[in-house]
């Protein structure tokens, strides 16, 4: 006699995240979701690539609510200028909003000024341009930026001026925040009391300190002296603090984007895990995940992906529907912890002993592997069941 079991199709989510470098989050998700396909044939595959407030948030966004794209002008971190891609989104929590992320003009890759030179002006400009499209709520997807200036920038395109001791304007980059001594509130900026700014944050790192921006980013952005660059963006908190009369420098997420997330909370935006978020655009929240299994995956996954990033929330939620959940990555640590959150294995997608060139080179047919071993293995443990 045939179960019902046997008979009714097997329901996979497949959500992982972007193998930075070499594969986008939707690329991941077509790849593992192929391979699981070929293993059970007549499955049915729900592809959610996701992301964690980084680069690729707004797309997998989008994709989630039906986002529509449009763009704008600003500068980027070199001061050129730059198209900037937004998503116009529909959501019953938020309603109408906007979405970017702010990589696409502050981006990492991109950016070929000296460091203490990048500005984040950009951003300010892109807010400014969506919210004159008629946007009265804007999300950021705050991470891969290659700036490290607290914001000062976006902040001075909209709220306030710096000035020095003798009371000059100074260009808000890096290398003159050390300089500031006053800032005032800037003229025309009324409209920001009916601008409702969310920012997406993919760490929870604080501006300042041992796990500030500086001293666990800065390196990778070009600084050669993290706790130097702490120093500086000490100062200018306290600059804010003295105007504002609150200090912000130790809110979770607030070092965000080299401090981007600093200044979205200055300017009294809300600063949301961006997995979460992401994933609520999938209308995946708790006692809405009705699969039979479900994939995740990023490009490298270690004990930080515990710590809110995006295979992390996907996992949290799967497993408070009693679903199991597999990890697909690019390069898995020894971790109990790690094995532990993914109760239906945590797997490298590497075939053995490979570069690091090769494994990037070959992301796409090693990932339709994976996805068809697992598969494979997980169709055999349920009819064994």
């Amino acid at each position: 006699m045939t179960s019902v079991r046997e008979t009714t199709p097997v329901r996979v989510l497949v959500a992982p995240d972007s193998f930075k470098g070499s594969l986008s989050a939707s690329l991941v998700a077509a790849s593992i979701a192929a391979g699981v396909r070929a293993a059970i044939p007549g499955c049915v595959v729900v592809e959610a690539p996701i992301a964690d407030g980084g680069e690729g948030s707004a797309s997998a966004i989008a994709q989630g609510l039906q986002g529509k794209w449009d763009e704008v002008e600003a500068v980027d971190a070199n001061g050129k200028p730059v198209a900037v891609p937004f998503a116009a989104c529909h959501s019953p929590a938020l309603g109408p909003f906007a979405v970017f992320d702010v990589a696409e003009i502050v981006g990492l890759p991109a950016a070929v000024a000296p460091p203490g030179a990048r500005t984040t002006r950009g951003v300010g400009q892109a807010i400014r341009a969506i919210h004159d499209r008629g946007f009265g709520t804007i999300a950021l997807g705050l991470g891969g930026s290659s700036t490290n200036d607290a914001g000062a920038g976006l902040l001075a395109e909209l709220a306030f001026v710096c000035r020095d001791g003798a009371g000059a304007p100074l260009d808000p980059v890096f290398d003159n925040l050390g300089r500031v001594r006053v800032l005032e509130r800037r003229r025309g900026s009324e409209w920001l009391q009916g601008l409702r700014l969310i920012g997406l944050t993919d760490v929870t790192s604080p501006l300042t300190g041992a796990d500030g921006a500086s001293m666990v980013f800065g390196p990778q952005k070009g600084f050669q002296d993290p706790a130097a660059a702490d120093a500086v963006l000490a100062h200018f908190a306290d600059c804010c603090a003295a105007l504002l009369g609150r200090d912000l420098r130790e809110a979770a997420g607030s070092g965000a984007a080299g401090g981007l997330g600093f200044a979205v909370a200055l300017l009294g935006g809300v600063l949301r895990p961006g997995a979460a978020f992401v994933l609520e655009a999938h209308r995946l929240v708790a006692g809405a995940v009705d699969y039979d299994w479900v994939i995740t995956g990023e490009g490298r996954s270690d004990r930080q992906t515990l710590l809110g990033k995006g295979p992390a929330e996907v996992a949290r939620l799967a497993r408070a529907s009693g679903i199991p959940v597999t990890l697909l990555s690019g390069a898995v640590d020894s971790d109990a912890q790690l094995e532990a959150a993914f109760d239906g294995g945590c797997f490298s997608i590497q075939p053995g002993p490979v570069s690091l060139a090769y494994a990037m080179e070959n992301a796409e047919q090693l990932l339709q592997r994976a996805g068809r071993q697992v598969g494979a293995l997980f169709s055999r443990a349920r009819r064994a069941t």
